[in-house]
């Protein structure tokens, strides 16, 4: 470990860590529910959330919710994934070691996850439009456009790994020439 300047009680970072941790249970939790949801919709059908306003669900509608819902768990486990990451380098910033191999493959990890869940999010925006209209919902509008925000994310961790890459390798050069 080199001899970087850090606060090794920085409340940042237990913060951020306390954070980390809070969207990681809320995710789980969430993903636990959504995974029960599919074998009951199946099962129940529309029965099994209560939703006597709407008529019975066919078995071609609650396949597609089932698709849909198999479509949002996978995306909560990618979100999972993002966020272990992200524990992974704040636990290595705390460690006073930032500029390292692993957090340059957990950045560009990172970078690769969330271009995976913007792209998935179109087609499942899409399902989810669908199943309400054949559900008989009244006009329902779906905001599922090209998400500027997602785009400038992926593009800050692609280079933020490259930073980090790069400072790696200097801080492995500048310790091979002392």
């Amino acid at each position: 470990m080199s001899n970087h300047r850090y606060q090794p009680n920085d409340p940042l970072l237990a913060i951020a860590k306390a954070i980390i941790w809070l969207i990681l249970g809320v995710m789980t939790f969430a993903g636990i529910i959504v995974l029960i949801c599919i074998p009951g919709i199946l099962i129940f059908g529309g029965e099994f959330v209560n939703a006597a306003d709407i008529a019975p669900l066919t078995a071609g509608t609650r396949a597609l919710i089932a698709l849909l819902l198999a479509g949002v768990a996978a995306l909560l486990y990618l979100a999972w994934r993002f966020f272990q990451s992200m524990l992974a380098i704040v636990r290595s910033v705390g460690e006073g070691d930032p500029f390292i191999p692993a957090n340059a493959d957990r950045l560009t990890a990172m970078g690769w996850i969330m271009l995976a869940i913007n792209i998935a999010a179109i087609p499942l925006a899409i399902l989810g439009t669908y199943i309400a209209s054949i559900a008989g919902e009244d006009a329902i509008s779906v905001d599922a456009g090209v998400d500027f925000g997602g785009i400038i994310l992926v593009l800050t961790l692609f280079i933020l790994a490259r930073v980090f890459r790069q400072g790696a390798a200097m801080r492995n050069d500048l310790e091979g020439t002392v």
